[in-house]
C-alpha cells in the first residue's frame, strides 16, 4: 500500500494524456488502448469451460462488444449482463468484466452518460465480488481519476462497501493528494492552470464529504490528523474559490467534531477571539470568508441539540456565538463573495432557528433572536437589494424564515407588514418581501392595505421589477376565490385597465395569462369589461382570448352552430374587426385565436381556413420583420400536423386542406411578380420554403399537395429574385430553385434547354458588368446553373467518375478564366478600361465562388486537370492585383486617374474606377484566403506550400500598402483565414509564418523603420488589421505567448516610441487589439496600461497623435463599460461601481487621483493650460458609481475625487466644466449628495471668477436633474432650494449672459417640480425681458437666456396675459418664437385673445420676419381661426407667392383646418385648394402628411353633397378629394396610409382598419356611392392611377444601382385591384357610347405610346433588364385595363386580344408566373 501511494504521482504524466475521456453524448465505455488489448489477449487467451458453450460464446460477445470504441451497443449490452448478472457471475470470464466496468468509470469522464448505466450494474453485484472490485479500485487510485472512481462508487450500495472496506487507503490517498495539489497551486503561475487545479481541490473536497457520510467518524482517528492538516492548508489558500473553501470547513468541523475541544476551536476563531497556542486552528488564518464558512458548517453539521448547548460566556452556538458574528458582518454586503457567503449564512441561521424554536423549549434563543430581530431584517432587506441575483433569492429564503419565526412566537406580526409597506417603491427587497409575505397567514394585511393595487400596477411598468411585483400581484389576486363585483372592481378591472394603457407591457399580459389558467371563466368578465367601443379594449379582450386558446378552452368543434358566434363563444364581427385592425400586434393576436391551440395537430374549420386566407392575403405587405417572423411560424406547422393524418380518413376536411394548400401556393407564386415590394417577396419565399420543408411541392395524390403549379413560369419568378435587392430573398429563391422539384420542372419541359442556354449567356454576360449587383446576380445563377444539364461536356466526357455538379463547375470556371484573360489583356494596356468595359471583379467573384461550392466536392479533384486551372486563377490574381494596386495604394485614391489613359475623359470616372479597382482587390484576397486555406486543411494539396506562402505575403503586402479603407478590409478578410489555416498547421515552416511575419513587423515599429514600410494615414490603414488576423487565432488555439509578447511590445512602443509616427501606429494597433472580441478572454491584463496610454496621448503635441488617443480612450471605454445604449444616458447600463471597476484595475485609481490634482492645482493657481487628459477622465469618472455600502468600504472609495471634480468645474473650458459637472452626481452617495447640495448653494455668493461661477451652477444643475432618482433625498433637497431660491434668482442678473442661462435652466427644472416658487421667477424674467438694451444682443448666450426668460415668464394657462402681446414684439426672433410655442397650447375650443391677431398677420404677411416664426404663427391662425373667406383665400395666395417648401406646407395645411364645406359661394377656391391638394399629394412626405390631415378634417367634403349649386364644380372638388385619398392609401410612408385608413374608417366602416383592408372598403364606397352620380369621372379617375407612370429606370450603365428599393407602392399588385373596381363600375353603372369612345381613343394611344421593345433578345437579361420589366409592366396594366373596359367598346376588345397575342410571345424569362396568371384568366 505504501508503495502504490508513493508511486501514484510519478505516473502522473502519463495517466494524464490516456486515462481522461472528452465528455461525449455517445453512450461508449472508453478505454484506452493498451487496456483493450492487454484485456483481449486475456480473453483471448482463456480456456473456454466444459458447460454451456452458447452461454459462454455469448459472454464472450458482450465483453468484445463492450471493448469496441466504435459500437454502440453497450447500454444495451450492460442492461442484458444486469438482467442475467447470476448466469454470467459464474463465469471464469466474470473478473475481466468486472476489470472492464471499473475501468469504465475510471477513464471515463465524470459527467459521461454511460456512467448511470455502469452503476446500475454495479448496484446488483454480490458481496462476493467485493474483494475482486476492492483489489480493482486499489490498482487505479491515481490523480483525479482516482477520485473520480470513488465519487462514481459511492453512487451504490455496493461501492460504498468497497469504500468503506478500504476506508484507511482511501483517506491515505485523499490526503496525499490533497498536499500534492495544494503544493501545485502554491507553486503555479498561470491562471488557466490554476483554475484547473482549484476544480479539481472542488471535486476532491466534495467526494471527501460524501465519503463521510458513510463512515463513522471515530473510525479514523489515524488519518484525521493528517486530513486537518491538508484541509487547513487549502483553506489558507489566496484566491480559493467559495465552494471548495465551503466544503473543506465542512470537512474541517466533522474532523474537529469528535476531537475534544474541537469545537471550542472552533468557536474561538468563528469570535476572533485569540488561539490558544496549543489549538489545531492556531495555522488557520483568520479572514472574514474562513469564519463564514466555518459558521455555515457548524450550522449544518451540527444537530439542535449542540447547537443549543449553551457556552461558557457567549451562551447558545446559535444565538450567542453565530448570532453576533453575523450582526456584525454587514460589511459583507460590499464583496460579490462575501455577500453570497453572508447571505448563506443568514439563511442557514434562520432555518435553524425556526426547527430549533419550533421543537425546543429554547427559552435563551428566544431572547436572543427578539434583542436581534430589528438587524436581522435590515440585514435581509440589504440582501433583497444585492445586484447578485444568488444573493437576493438566498435573502428571500431567510426573509421567508424570519416570518415563520414571527407568526411561531405570535410577535408583534403587524411590525414587520408595516416596515415592509413603508419602504420606498421601486425597490426590489419591498416586493420580493411582499411575496415572502403574502405566501403566509399575513396576506391578509396586504389586502386590505390602501393603494396597494395601484401601487403594484404603477411600479409594474418598471423593467427591473416587473416579476418580482407580478408575482406579488398574482397571490394577491388569486387569494379570493368569489369573483364578486367588488373582486372585479379592485382587481380585474384594475389590471385590463393597466394592459389598455400599457400594451406592450409583458408583466400584465403575464398576469392576465396566469388568472385565465386558473379560473377561465374570468374571459366572460373580461369581456363584459371590454365591450365599450375603444380599440385599445379590443386589444385587451383579443389577448385574452388568445391565452384562453393556447390554454385550449376555445376549441375548434367545426363551424359554430351560432352563426353570430365562433365555437359558441366569441362574437365573429368582433374576431373580423381585430383581423382587420389597424394594430399589427391586435391583428396577429387575433390570427393567433384562430390558428393557435394546445395541440399540435389542430384542425380548422372551413370557416377558419377562410379567415386565414384572408389574413394572408391583406398582411403579405408588412415591413416589420418580427411580424412576418412570427407569422410565418404561426401556421403552416399546424396545418401540416393537422392535415396529414386525415388523409384517406376525412375526405371532407383533407379536401379543403388542400384547397387551401394549391391556393397556397399559387398565392405565393403569383407574388412574386413584377413590381413586387420586398415584404410581399420575402414572405412569399420564406412560405414556400416552409411548404417545401412541411408538405412539399411536388404534386403527391396521398400528401396535401396535389395540384402542382409548377412550371417554366414558376421557374421565371424565382429566378427573377436573383435580382433583388435584398440577399436574404435571393438565397431563399436559389434554396427552391436548387430543390429536386424544381431541377425536374425545367429538365423535363420541352422549353427547359432553350431557358438553360438563355441564362447560360446572360449570366456570363451579367458577371462582367460594372454594376455590383449585376455581378452578385450573376454568382446565384451560377451557383444554381450547376445543377443543371448543360449539354456541353466534350471537355469533360472522359471524367464519368465526376458528379454532375463537378462537371458544370469544371466548364463554367474554364469559360470564366477565358473571360478573364481578356478583360486582364485590356485593363493592362490600359488602366481606364478598369472602369469601362473591363471590371475584372465580377468574373473573379463568379471564379470564387464556384470554387468556394466545390469545396464540398474536394475529393473529386485529384487531377491535374484542377490544378492547372488553380494555378492559372492564382497567376491572374496576381496579375489582377498588380492592375488594381496603383489606384487603391494611391494617397487619394477617390480621385485617382492614370496619366497614360487614351480614353477620353467624359468615358473614364474617377470613383467608377476606384470601385472597380477596390471590388478587384477585394475578390483577390478573398480567393487568396478561400484557396490557401482549403488548401492547407485538406488532404492532398493542387498547389505547392511555398505558392501558399506567397498568397499569405501579397495579402500582408496589400494590408501593409493599400490606403482605401473599403479594399483593405476585405483583404483581411482574406489574410484571416489564411492565418487560421497555417496557425492548424502541423509543419514548422508553415506554423511560424504568421510568427516571424508579426515580428518584424514589429522589429520595424521598435527601430523607427516604418516611415519606408508602413502606411501612414490617421488610422493606419491596414496595419492594425494584420496583428489582429495574426493574433486571434493565436490565442484561440495556441498558447498565447506572441499575443502577450506583442502587446508589451505595443505598449512599450506607445508609450516610449523613437517617433511620432511609430507611436501613432501602435496606438491604431493597440485600439484593434481592444475591440476584438475574440481577444476577451486575454485583453483584460493590458486594459489598465492601454487606459493610461490613452489619457496621456491627449497632452500629445501631435494633433494625429491625440486622435490616435481618442480613438484607442473610445474603444476601452466600449471594452469596460459595453456598448452604450444611448449618446449621454450612461448611469444605468453602461457604468460600474468604483469598487469593482478599481479592483480590476487598481493602477488606474493612483493614476487619476495624482493626475486631477496636478490639474486641479493648475486650475485653482490660475493657470491657463487647457489640460486636455481631463477630458477623458471626467468621462471615466461619469460612468462610476459608488456601491450600496461605499461608507463602509475602505478600498477605493469615490470620495476623494469629489473635491478634485468639483475643482474642475473652474476650468477655462467650457466642455471642461460641463463635464466635470456631469461626472459629479454619479459619483455621490444619497447622504453626500444631500450634504452637497447645500455646500454648492452656499458656494455662489463666493465665486469671484465667472468660470467658476457658472461651473457651480452647471453642477447645480446637474443636481437638479438627476432628482428624480433620489427619491429618499427629494423633500430634503427641496426644502434647500426652497430656503436659498434666492441665490439663483438674483444671478438672473448678472452682468454674464451664460450665467443667466444656467440659472434660468436650474429654476426650469426646480419650477417643473415645486410650483411654490414660480411667481417670484416669472415676475423675475418679465421684468429682464422688459430690459431691451440693444447694445447686448450681439452678446454670447444673450438670445438663448432670453428664450428662457419667456419660456417661464409667461403664464402657461393665462393667455389674455399682457406679456404674450407684448413679446411678440420682442426685437429677438428666440423669445417671439418661445411665445408662438406657448401659444400653441391653446385647444381649437379656446379663443385667441383678439388683441395677438394683428401682430400674428403682420408677423406672417412681414417678409423680414424668421421663418420659423412665420411658420409658427402661420400654424397658429390655421388651427385656431375660424373659416373666413378672405382669410381662406389669403391661405392660398400665400402657397402660390412663397418660395420656402414649409410654409408653403403650412399655409395650405392652414387653409385645410378652416376651410367650411357648406359655403357654396366658395367653391372656385375649394377647388384652387383641391388642386393644390392633388399637386401635392406628389410631393415629399410633409406635404403627404399635410394632405391626409386636410382630408380627416374635411371628411364630408368626400360624399356627394346635394345641397350645392354647381354639381360640375362640386364633382371636380370630390374627385379630386378622392385622388388624393386614394394615392394616400397606397403611399410609401406607413404613417400616412394609416392616417389615409382612419379617414375611411371615418366616414364608411366606423372602426380604423389597415390600409390593405381601408383601399377595398374605400373603392367600394367610391364605386357604389360616387360612381352613380360621376360614372365617367371615377373610371378617369382610377383609370389615371393605374396608368400613372413609373418613375423611370436608371440607367443601365451606372456603377452604384443595387436593385429594386424595398418600397410599399406596388404598382401590379394595386393595377389589378383598380381594374377589378373599372370592372365592377362598368358592369354597375352604364358607360355612354361618347364616353365609351373617349375611353377606346385613350386606350389606343396608350397602346401606341408605348412603343415596340424586343423582350425576345438573348442579352436583354444583362443590358436592359430594367427598362424591359418596366415595359412589360405598362403592357400588362394596359392589357388588364383593356380587359375591364371590353364590354364598353368593340376597338377595346381588338385591343386587348392583341395585347394577349403580345404577351403570349414573350422569352420564357419574362412570361413569369403572375403574367401568366393575368393573361390566362384575364382573357376575353
Amino acid at each position: 500500500m505504501t508503495t502504490k501511494l508513493s508511486t501514484c504521482f510519478s505516473v502522473q504524466k502519463v495517466m494524464e494524456n490516456v486515462n481522461i475521456s472528452p465528455l461525449k453524448k455517445e453512450p461508449v465505455i472508453c478505454l484506452p488502448a493498451h487496456v483493450v488489448e492487454n484485456v483481449s489477449g486475456r480473453l483471448n487467451g482463456s480456456p473456454t469451460s466444459n458447460g454451456n458453450k452458447c452461454e459462454a460464446d455469448d459472454f464472450i460477445n458482450c465483453i468484445n462488444e463492450l471493448l469496441n470504441p466504435l459500437s454502440r451497443k453497450h447500454l444495451d449490452v450492460l442492461k442484458k449482463i444486469t438482467q442475467n448478472l447470476t448466469k454470467y457471475a459464474s463465469s471464469d470470464l466474470w473478473p475481466l468484466l468486472l476489470e472492464i466496468v471499473v475501468g469504465g468509470l475510471y477513464y471515463c469522464h465524470s459527467n459521461h452518460n454511460i456512467k448511470s448505466s455502469i452503476n446500475g450494474l454495479i448496484r446488483k453485484l454480490p458481496d462476493a465480488d467485493l474483494g475482486t472490485v476492492s483489489s480493482l479500485m486499489l490498482e487505479k487510485m491515481f490523480e483525479m481519476n482516482g477520485v473520480e472512481l470513488v465519487a462514481a462508487l459511492l453512487q451504490s450500495d455496493f461501492g460504498s462497501k468497497v469504500i468503506v472496506q478500504n476506508i484507511t487507503f482511501v483517506l491515505n490517498f485523499f490526503a496525499t493528494l490533497l498536499n500534492h495539489l495544494y503544493t501545485e497551486v502554491h507553486c503555479s503561475k498561470l491562471t488557466t492552470e490554476i483554475a484547473k487545479l482549484h476544480a479539481n481541490i472542488h471535486s476532491l473536497s466534495r467526494t471527501l464529504l460524501s465519503v463521510f457520510k458513510q463512515i463513522e467518524m471515530t473510525s479514523i482517528e489515524e488519518q484525521s490528523h493528517q486530513l486537518l492538516n491538508s484541509i487547513i492548508s487549502v483553506l489558507n489558500l489566496k484566491g480559493i474559490p467559495l465552494e471548495v473553501q465551503g466544503n473543506c470547513s465542512k470537512i474541517l468541523v466533522l474532523l474537529l467534531r469528535q476531537q475534544e475541544n474541537g469545537i471550542k476551536c472552533i468557536i474561538e476563531k468563528i469570535t476572533a477571539e485569540e488561539d490558544h497556542i496549543h489549538s489545531v486552528l492556531v495555522s488557520l488564518e483568520n479572514t472574514v470568508s474562513i469564519r463564514l464558512n466555518l459558521s455555515i458548517a457548524l450550522l449544518t453539521s451540527l444537530e439542535m441539540r449542540e447547537l443549543l448547548g449553551e457556552q461558557q460566556l457567549n451562551g447558545t452556538i446559535l444565538g450567542g456565538v453565530i448570532l453576533p458574528f453575523l450582526l456584525n458582518s454587514s460589511d459583507g454586503f460590499n464583496e460579490t463573495g462575501l455577500a453570497l457567503l453572508t447571505a448563506r449564512l443568514m439563511e442557514q441561521w434562520q432555518r435553524k432557528c425556526y426547527e430549533c424554536l419550533a421543537t425546543h423549549q429554547a427559552t435563551s434563543l428566544q431572547v436572543e433572536w427578539n434583542r436581534a430581530r430589528d438587524r436581522l431584517l435590515e440585514l435581509i432587506l440589504n440582501g433583497l437589494e444585492h445586484q447578485v441575483d444568488v444573493v437576493r433569492h438566498t435573502s428571500k429564503e431567510a426573509f421567508h424564515y424570519n416570518v415563520k419565526i414571527y407568526l411561531l412566537l405570535q410577535s408583534d406580526v403587524s411590525r414587520i407588514v408595516s416596515t415592509i409597506l413603508g419602504m420606498s417603491r421601486f425597490k426590489k427587497s419591498k416586493y420580493m418581501a411582499l411575496a415572502c409575505l403574502a405566501k403566509t397567514e399575513l396576506i391578509s394585511f396586504l389586502m386590505s392595505a390602501e393603494h396597494m393595487v395601484e401601487e403594484l400596477l404603477h411600479v409594474a411598468t418598471d423593467v427591473d421589477l416587473s416579476s418580482q411585483v407580478r408575482e406579488v400581484f398574482n397571490l394577491l389576486m388569486s387569494k379570493n376565490t368569489e369573483h364578486t363585483d367588488e373582486w372585479m372592481r379592485r382587481w380585474l378591472y384594475p389590471l385590463l385597465s393597466a394592459i389598455e394603457k400599457h400594451p406592450n407591457g409583458q408583466s400584465f399580459e403575464s398576469s392576465l395569462v396566469d388568472l385565465l389558467k386558473q379560473y377561465p371563466k374570468t374571459i366572460y368578465n373580461v369581456e363584459i369589461w371590454c365591450q365599450v367601443d375603444r380599440s385599445s379594449r379590443l386589444a385587451v379582450y383579443i389577448t385574452a382570448l388568445l391565452a384562453c386558446r393556447k390554454l385550449g378552452f376555445l376549441s375548434t368543434n367545426g363551424d359554430a352552430p351560432d352563426e353570430n358566434l365562433w365555437n359558441s363563444v366569441v362574437n365573429m364581427d368582433v374576431l373580423e374587426q381585430a383581423l382587420e385592425h389597424k394594430d399589427e400586434k391586435l391583428r396577429l393576436n387575433a390570427f393567433g385565436v384562430i390558428v393557435e391551440g394546445p395541440k399540435t395537430s389542430q384542425l380548422y374549420s372551413q370557416l377558419e381556413m377562410k379567415w386565414v386566407r384572408q389574413f394572408i392575403s391583406r398582411n403579405m405587405v408588412n415591413h416589420n420583420a418580427a411580424f412576418r417572423q412570427q407569422f410565418c411560424s404561426y401556421f403552416l406547422f399546424k396545418l401540416r400536423n393537422g392535415g396529414v393524418p386525415l388523409i384517406g380518413r376525412n375526405d371532407t376536411i383533407v379536401t379543403y386542406y388542400r384547397n387551401f394548400v394549391s391556393w397556397f401556393i399559387n398565392k405565393c407564386l403569383k407574388d412574386l411578380g413584377p413590381g413586387s415590394s420586398f415584404a410581399r417577396r420575402f414572405l412569399s419565399l420564406q412560405f414556400l420554403k416552409l411548404i417545401q420543408e412541411t408538405i412539399g411541392l411536388e404534386s403527391n395524390s396521398k400528401g396535401l399537395n396535389i395540384s402542382s403549379s409548377l412550371g417554366l413560369p414558376a421557374i421565371s419568378s424565382l429566378v427573377d429574385c436573383f435580382f433583388d435587392s435584398y440577399d436574404v430573398n435571393k438565397e431563399l429563391a436559389l434554396e427552391l430553385l436548387q430543390s429536386p422539384a424544381m431541377i425536374t420542372v425545367i429538365t423535363q419541359d420541352p422549353k427547359g434547354y432553350e431557358l438553360i442556354s438563355f441564362y447560360w449567356t446572360s449570366s456570363s454576360a451579367l458577371s462582367q458588368s460594372l454594376r455590383s449587383a449585376d455581378t452578385v446576380a450573376a454568382n446565384f445563377f451560377f451557383r444554381w446553373l450547376i445543377h443543371l444539364k448543360f449539354y456541353r461536356e466534350e471537355e469533360v466526357r472522359s471524367r464519368s467518375e465526376w458528379s454532375l455538379k463537378t462537371r458544370n463547375t469544371f466548364i463554367l470556371v474554364n469559360e470564366l478564366i477565358e473571360i478573364l484573360k481578356d478583360q486582364l489583356d485590356a485593363a493592362q494596356k490600359n488602366l481606364g478600361r478598369l472602369a469601362i468595359d473591363a471590371p475584372i471583379y465580377g468574373v473573379l467573384s463568379s471564379v470564387r465562388l464556384l470554387l468556394s461550392d466545390q469545396q464540398s466536392r474536394s475529393e473529386e479533384m485529384k487531377n491535374e486537370s484542377w490544378a492547372s486551372i488553380l494555378s492559372s486563377v492564382i497567376e491572374m490574381c496576381f496579375a489582377a492585383s498588380a492592375i488594381a494596386s496603383p489606384v487603391v495604394t494611391c494617397d487619394s485614391p477617390e480621385g485617382f486617374i492614370p496619366d497614360s489613359s487614351d480614353l477620353p475623359s467624359p468615358n473614364l470616372n474617377a470613383q467608377t474606377l476606384l470601385v472597380s479597382a477596390w471590388r478587384t482587390v477585394k475578390e483577390v484576397a478573398l480567393l487568396f484566403g478561400q484557396v490557401s486555406a482549403w488548401m492547407l486543411e485538406s488532404d492532398f494539396r493542387l498547389i505547392e506550400d511555398d505558392v501558399i506562402l506567397k498568397l499569405g505575403l501579397h495579402l500582408k503586402l496589400l494590408l501593409l500598402e493599400t490606403k482605401h479603407r473599403g479594399a483593405f478590409e476585405q483583404v483581411y478578410c482574406g489574410f484571416s483565414q489564411l492565418c487560421y489555416a497555417l496557425w492548424r498547421s502541423s509543419k514548422p515552416e508553415i506554423h511560424n509564418c504568421p510568427t516571424s511575419w508579426l515580428l518584424d513587423i514589429v522589429h520595424d515599429l521598435k527601430d523607427n523603420e516604418s516611415a519606408a514600410k508602413l502606411c501612414a494615414t490617421r488610422r493606419s490603414a491596414g496595419l492594425p488589421f494584420i496583428f489582429q488576423a495574426i493574433l486571434s487565432p493565436e490565442v484561440e488555439m495556441g498558447s498565447g505567448e506572441l499575443f502577450k509578447n506583442t502587446t508589451e511590445s505595443l505598449l512599450e512602443i506607445a508609450s516610449n516610441g523613437v517617433s511620432n509616427e511609430c507611436r501613432i501606429h501602435a496606438l491604431n494597433i493597440l485600439r484593434n487589439l481592444y475591440r476584438e472580441s475574440r481577444l476577451n478572454q486575454v485583453i483584460g491584463p493590458y486594459v489598465a496600461r492601454g487606459l493610461i496610454l490613452s489619457i496621456t496621448g491627449f497632452e500629445a503635441p501631435d494633433w494625429p497623435e491625440r486622435n490616435s488617443s481618442t480613438l484607442l480612450f473610445s474603444a476601452l471605454m466600449t471594452r469596460i463599460f459595453g456598448v452604450p445604449k444611448s449618446k449621454n444616458d450612461f448611469q444605468k447600463k453602461n457604468s460600474l461601481t468604483g469598487r469593482v471597476f478599481f479592483q480590476l484595475y487598481p493602477s488606474l485609481y493612483p493614476f487619476l487621483m495624482d493626475r486631477l490634482r496636478i490639474c486641479v492645482s493648475d486650475i485653482e493657481s490660475g493657470g491657463i493650460h487647457l489640460h486636455p487628459s481631463l477630458f477623458p477622465m471626467l468621462v471615466l469618472l461619469g460612468r462610476l458609481h459608488p456601491p450600496v455600502c461605499e461608507f463602509s468600504d475602505s478600498a477605493f472609495q469615490l470620495e476623494p475625487f469629489i473635491p478634485l471634480v468639483r475643482a474642475c468645474g473652474a476650468s477655462p473650458v467650457l466642455k471642461t466644466r460641463q463635464l466635470a459637472a456631469q461626472a459629479l452626481t454619479p459619483l455621490l452617495t444619497s447622504t453626500a449628495y444631500c450634504r452637497l447640495l447645500p455646500e454648492l448653494l452656499d458656494s455662489l455668493q463666493n465665486c469671484a471668477l465667472h468660470n467658476k461661477l457658472h461651473g457651480t451652477l452647471l453642477q447645480i444643475h446637474y443636481f437638479v436633474k438627476d432628482l428624480p432618482q433620489w427619491t429618499e433625498a427629494r423633500d430634503m433637497v427641496f426644502g434647500t432650494l426652497n430656503d436659498k431660491i434666492e441665490k439663483l434668482v438674483s444671478l438672473l442678473c448678472s452682468c454674464c449672459y451664460l450665467i443667466r442661462y444656467e440659472a434660468v435652466e436650474i429654476l426650469r427644472l426646480v419650477i417643473d417640480s415645486e410650483t411654490s416658487i414660480k411667481d417670484v421667477v416669472a415676475d423675475t424674467c418679465l421684468r429682464e425681458l422688459h430690459c431691451r438694451n440693444q447694445i447686448f444682443q450681439n452678446k454670447p448666450f444673450y438670445p438663448l437666456a432670453y428664450q428662457k426668460f419667456a419660456g417661464i415668464g409667461i403664464p402657461s394657462n393665462v393667455f389674455s396675459h399682457p406679456a404674450y402681446a407684448e413679446l411678440l414684439k420682442h426685437p429677438l426672433s428666440e423669445v417671439r418664437l418661445e411665445v408662438l410655442q406657448r401659444l400653441e397650447f391653446l385647444d381649437t375650443a379656446t379663443a385667441l385673445p383678439a388683441c395677438l391677431w394683428p401682430t400674428l398677420h403682420y408677423m406672417i404677411a412681414n417678409k423680414e420676419e424668421a421663418i420659423e416664426c412665420r411658420i409658427k404663427a402661420l400654424a397658429l391662425i390655421g388651427r385656431i381661426g375660424e373659416y373666413n373667406k378672405k382669410q381662406f383665400e389669403r391661405m392660398l395666395q400665400l402657397y402660390r407667392e412663397t418660395t420656402d417648401d414649409t410654409f408653403r406646407c403650412t399655409a395650405l395645411g392652414a387653409a385645410g383646418r378652416i376651410i367650411c364645406p357648406s359655403h357654396s359661394d366658395d367653391l372656385d377656391l375649394m377647388m384652387e385648394w383641391s388642386e393644390y391638394l392633388v399637386e401635392s399629394v406628389s410631393s415629399t412626405f410633409p406635404f403627404r402628411q399635410m394632405v391626409v390631415e386636410s382630408i380627416a378634417r374635411c371628411v364630408e367634403l368626400l360624399k356627394i353633397n346635394g345641397s350645392l349649386a354647381a354639381p360640375t364644380e362640386h364633382g371636380s372638388i370630390l374627385l379630386n378629394l378622392w385622388a388624393c385619398l386614394l394615392r394616400c392609401l397606397i403611399d410609401d410612408e406607413e404613417h400616412i396610409r394609416t392616417a389615409a385608413a382612419a379617414v375611411v374608417g371615418d366616414f364608411d366602416t366606423g372602426y380604423w382598419s389597415q390600409p390593405s383592408v381601408a383601399i377595398v372598403k374605400a373603392l367600394e364606397y367610391l364605386i357604389d356611392k360616387i360612381g352613380s352620380t360621376y360614372t365617367m369621372r371615377v373610371l378617369l379617375l382610377l383609370f389615371d392611377m393605374v396608368l400613372e407612370e413609373e418613375e423611370q429606370p436608371e440607367d443601365e450603365s451606372q456603377t452604384f444601382e443595387t436593385g429594386d428599393s424595398d418600397v410599399f407602392r406596388e404598382p401590379l399588385a394595386h393595377s389589378v385591384l383598380f381594374c377589378q373596381f373599372i370592372e365592377h363600375c362598368t358592369r354597375q353603372h352604364v358607360v355612354s357610347p361618347s364616353n365609351s369612345d373617349i375611353l377606346a381613343e385613350r386606350l389606343e394611344n396608350c397602346w401606341k405610346s408605348l412603343g415596340s421593345f424586343d423582350t425576345t433578345a438573348v442579352d436583354l437579361l444583362s443590358s436592359n433588364r430594367r427598362p424591359a420589366t418596366v415595359h412589360i409592366m405598362n403592357v400588362i396594366k394596359l392589357f388588364l385595363m383593356t380587359n375591364s373596359f371590353h364590354s364598353t367598346h368593340g376597338n377595346i376588345a381588338s385591343l386587348h386580344q392583341c395585347i394577349h397575342n403580345w404577351l403570349s410571345q414573350l422569352n420564357p424569362h419574362w412570361f413569369t408566373y403572375s403574367i401568366q396568371q393575368l393573361v390566362f384568366r384575364n382573357s376575353v
